[in-house]
């Protein structure tokens, strides 16, 4: 995205820009739809829809349902100036898992397909991976956005973000690992904390594929597909943290690996996400 500018954090209104984005209206039987996320012309934020279909997933489940993964493609750029309309499939419906399928449209075209499975298993880990030593939130800056032009809701209005070192290295400060907390934890019962989550865990994600090469020559990256596994209830009632890998990376795609850690240490989620690389064209 090369369209941005740069924002200094703000009063913020807390999470209620963000449920009023998330928050499907009811067409039909088992078709949702979103509303307009702003003027026409910009890219949907590709974080943006994948939460919106789980949402649309997750009112076709019962209250004692779950979601404990997700899988999703992008298949074209959304329009911030169309609403999404949101067809979910029943796939299964067994004594402990559901599963759905959700296809986000557009102009008559699907944008982004999405598979969820949920469960009625309340039991957390046993065992799990610690999360890597960082300084505390609180000794870290916040983070200076760099959002698209045109996007309605910035991220900077809804999140505390703050890159986990001390260090002034402006130009690598995307590429850090995260801290983060909502600024407000009530969703009020309006969308599920997971769904939240998901929005988040696309944020910067696609960045950790320049952590391993440090490439100069990349204009802007494109998410492929965005993979989350929730291990643990997802809280909104403290700082999480995001760590970024990537164990692969080629010329023109890479992967993304991250875990996200509640600031108690329990692990919440494990994300992965594939991305195509746009290096910048010769003058």
């Amino acid at each position: 995205m090369s369209s941005s500018v740069d924002a200094a954090p703000s009063e913020a209104p807390g999470l209620l820009p963000l449920l009023d984005v998330l928050d499907l209206e009811p067409v039909e039987l088992d078709i949702y739809r979103s509303r307009r996320a702003g003027e026409p012309g910009f890219r949907l934020f590709g974080g943006e829809v994948c939460a919106q279909a789980l949402v649309a997933a997750e009112r076709t489940t019962a209250p004692e349902c779950r979601p404990h993964s997700l899988h999703a493609y992008f298949l074209r750029p959304g329009d911030t100036g169309v609403k999404v309309v949101f067809r979910v499939d029943r796939l299964q419906e067994g004594r402990t898992f559901r599963r759905r399928r959700v296809t986000a449209i557009q102009h008559g075209e699907p944008i982004l397909c999405l598979e969820a499975s949920f469960t009625t298993d309340r039991s957390g880990t046993d065992h799990q991976v610690s999360a890597p030593e960082a300084p505390a939130p609180e000794d870290c800056e916040p983070f200076l956005w760099r959002f698209p032009a045109g996007w309605p809701l910035q991220p900077g209005d809804v999140f505390d973000v703050r890159p986990a070192t001390t260090e002034t290295r402006a130009h690598r400060r995307l590429l850090e690992d995260l801290w983060f907390r909502p600024l407000g934890e009530d969703t009020e019962g309006r969308v599920s904390p997971a769904a939240v989550l998901t929005y988040f865990s696309d944020l910067t994600f696609v960045s950790a594929l320049l952590r391993p090469t440090g490439r100069t020559d990349v204009d802007h990256m494109t998410s492929l597909d965005h993979v989350l596994w929730f291990h643990n209830e997802v809280r909104l009632d403290d700082w999480l943290y995001f760590t970024k890998n990537s164990p692969a990376v080629g010329t023109l795609r890479g992967l993304a690996e991250g875990r996200i850690f509640h600031r108690d240490g329990t692990i919440i989620a494990t994300v992965a996400q594939e991305g195509l690389i746009h290096a910048k064209r010769e003058s």
